[in-house]
């Protein structure tokens, strides 16, 4: 499991995805992929260790609503986009609430060859959509390819529109795949406070097991869902080969440039 950690608090889900061994026998370089929540969340203090890191391009993957909520605060030296990470198939932005969840639960970017009956599948399948056809993740591998980096990827809490961009660059780096969901998990430690709080909070409504799973898939991750947004890649492509290929166009020497760029010995 990576280690390595930044004196941000633990909310706002900063995490370096340097250090993380691969298939290969390399690791991946420290210093240049950082994926976070969102960042107006930072202190002052904060705020110093952030222009630190020397960021030359920050991807928002929050919504128009969600930007305007909280802005992201200007990084100097860094260009700042945002592109939401989260649509339908009709492109219409997603803030990731229940009721926006409902919407793309009709009309998902994917729609999966063998639905599922459970309300608790479908939203895993509705969620596992996002890792297809998505342009704010083609944006992000375009920036990678580009070498332009140190870079900064997040969304609100960082573990959602941000977790699966994580286990797409971290699969096309060579992670292995059990090493990419626990790194998706690793969102609960982070936000474990605010898990604990929002059940705290929710009195005896926390004592039924159903309330109690929908305020820990709400406000951290379900390793579940990760594990689903795999098992859809294999039953759409076969392969993650084969995805990174046909989804972001990372042929076999493009992926080995890519490695290039981030991984050492």
């Amino acid at each position: 499991m990576n280690t390595q950690s930044y004196a941000f608090h633990k909310e706002l889900n900063l995490r370096d995805l340097g250090g993380y061994p691969t298939q290969s026998g390399k690791k991946i370089k420290r210093g240049l992929l950082f994926r976070s929540g969102a960042l107006g969340q930072a202190d002052a203090c904060e705020l110093e260790q952030l222009h630190a890191l020397q960021l030359r391009y920050i991807l928002d993957l929050r919504s128009t609503e969600e930007e305007n909520e909280l802005p992201d605060p200007l990084i100097e030296g860094a260009t700042q986009m945002r592109m939401c990470g989260a649509t339908d198939a009709n492109n219409t932005e997603i803030n990731m609430s229940p009721a926006s969840m409902y919407r793309i639960l009709f009309n998902p970017r994917r729609k999966d060859p063998d639905p599922e009956d459970s309300i608790i599948s479908a939203i895993a399948e509705i969620y596992s959509s996002l890792a297809f056809k998505n342009p704010a993740y083609l944006e992000l591998m375009k920036q990678l390819e580009a070498g332009n980096t140190p870079l900064l990827f997040h969304c609100t809490c960082g573990k959602d529109r941000t977790g699966i961009a994580a286990m797409i660059i971290l699969l096309a780096l060579g992670v292995d795949e059990e090493t990419v969901v626990q790194d998706y998990v690793l969102s609960n430690e982070y936000l474990q406070a605010n898990i604990e709080a929002k059940l705290a909070e929710s009195g005896l409504l926390a004592s039924f097991s159903a309330y109690e799973y929908l305020v820990r898939v709400t406000e951290g991750v379900n390793e579940s869902f990760g594990r689903r947004v795999l098992d859809e890649i294999y039953q759409e492509y076969g392969s993650i080969d084969v995805y990174l290929e046909q989804e972001f166009g990372l042929d076999e020497a493009r992926r080995a440039h890519l490695q290039e760029l981030y991984l050492e010995d």
